[in-house]
C-alpha cells in the first residue's frame, strides 16, 4: 500500500474512532453547553431608584469540565468576564467577585490558573439610575468564559443573561 492509499484508510478509520464518542456526548456538550447560567437579584427583585444591589450569577458546569476563573495571569488561559450591559435601568457600581476558586499549575499554560468544575457563584454591585423607568425591568449582562476538559478547551464564547427587577419610584 502506498502513501497516498493508506492515508485514506487511516482518516477514515480516526474518524470511526470518533464516532462513538460523539454517539455517547451528553446533549448538552452536543449543544457546545458546558456551563448553564442563571441570573437574579434577591431576595425580592424590588428596588428603589438610585438604589444598590447585588446582581448573582450561578454558573453550572457539566461534569469533567471546567471554567477558568475571573482572576488569570497574563499569558493564562481567558479570564471570566462579566459586563452590566448598556442600558437605562442599571450600570455596574464596582468589579465582579466569584466564590473560591481551585488554584492548580496548568501544564499547558506552565502557571497558575484558577477555575471552576463545580457549581459557583458570581455577584456584581449595581446602582439603579436615578431616573429609571418605573415598574418590571430587567438589567442585562454578558459573561464571556472559556472553558476545558483536561483534553480540549473550548473557544471563549459570551452567553447574553438577564435579571429580572421591580424599579419602585424614589
Amino acid at each position: 500500500m502506498t502513501v497516498t492509499t493508506r492515508l485514506p484508510a487511516i482518516a477514515a478509520a480516526m474518524f470511526g474512532l470518533s464516532l462513538p464518542a460523539l454517539a455517547q456526548a451528553p446533549d448538552d456538550v452536543a449543544r457546545g453547553e458546558t456551563v448553564t447560567w442563571t441570573a437574579s437579584v434577591g431576595p425580592d427583585g424590588n428596588f428603589k431608584q438610585g438604589g444598590h444591589l447585588t446582581l448573582t450569577l450561578r454558573g453550572k458546569v457539566l461534569e469533567g469540565w471546567h471554567v477558568y476563573a475571573l482572576k488569570q495571569l497574563p499569558e493564562g488561559p481567558t479570564p471570566l468576564r462579566v459586563t452590566v450591559d448598556a442600558n437605562d435601568v442599571a450600570t455596574a457600581d464596582g468589579p465582579p467577585a466569584g466564590s473560591p476558586a481551585t488554584k492548580v499549575h496548568d501544564p499547558a499554560f506552565n502557571l497558575d490558573t484558577q477555575f471552576y468544575s463545580r457549581d459557583f457563584t458570581l455577584t456584581v454591585p449595581v446602582r439603579l439610575g436615578s431616573h429609571p423607568i418605573i415598574g418590571q425591568q430587567a438589567i442585562p449582562v454578558s459573561v464571556r468564559f472559556q472553558t476545558c476538559n483536561g483534553r480540549v478547551c473550548q473557544p471563549p464564547k459570551a452567553v447574553h443573561l438577564s435579571a429580572p427587577i421591580g424599579v419602585q419610584g424614589g
